[in-house]
């Protein structure tokens, strides 16, 4: 990826802790992720990426207070990757639709690339003692979710991976003893989907 005007990050990355990478560590020290990952996949060093993700974070968190740090870069790439606390605590979903539509627009006047990920079904539903229906609710949330980000992807014409493209995610082997962390088996699975579609449109943007 080339730089961007004026020198800074290549790569910004929005989101939770698992957009933070937690319990995936990266050997030069703090968290590698699939973030990191897919920043080496794409030949970004670290140095060109800005992951400002925060552990527990909703999209009003992710627009509240991720995106006002970087509102004034021009990356060339935008990442979000969040919804899993949103799920699990409930959300509206207008007001979900309002903020991905403020930080997918963001992403379009900074002329950077932006890509989503979906939120998969973590195997923490399984291993918690919560009720059949609370488990059944945060599914629908999800389902939910996943919903409101490809609506506001299709409306800004970005490429949203369906849940069936990181199908292997559902793997209990991908996820940390939590069930809610991807390992680093998981992290590194999901870089190498997303870094198929972030080079594509790389090589479509060359053009």
């Amino acid at each position: 990826m080339a730089d961007r005007p004026g020198g800074g990050p290549v790569m910004v990355v929005l989101g939770d802790s698992v957009a933070e990478g937690q319990n995936d560590p990266d050997p030069a020290g703090g968290w590698l992720g699939w973030a990191g990952r897919l920043a080496r996949e794409l030949d970004v060093s670290r140095e060109e990426m800005l992951n400002v993700s925060d552990p527990g974070a909703t999209i009003e968190d992710v627009v509240g207070t991720q995106l006002p740090a970087v509102r004034d870069l021009r990356p060339g790439l935008v990442v979000l990757g969040c919804g899993m606390n949103d799920a699990l605590r409930g959300f509206e979903r207008p007001a979900a639709a309002a903020r991905l539509t403020e930080l997918f627009g963001w992403a379009r006047s900074r002329d950077a690339i932006a890509l989503a990920i979906p939120v998969p079904r973590p195997p923490l539903l399984d291993l918690s003692p919560m009720s059949q229906f609370r488990k059944k609710r945060t599914v629908q949330r999800i389902h939910d979710f996943n919903e409101e980000l490809a609506r506001a992807t299709r409306e800004f014409g970005i490429p949203f991976p369906a849940r069936e493209t990181v199908d292997k995610v559902a793997d209990p082997a991908m996820w940390s003893a939590d069930g809610i962390h991807l390992n680093p088996r998981g992290h590194a699975y999901v870089a190498e989907v997303i870094a198929n579609f972030a080079r594509s449109l790389l090589r479509e943007r060359a053009i």
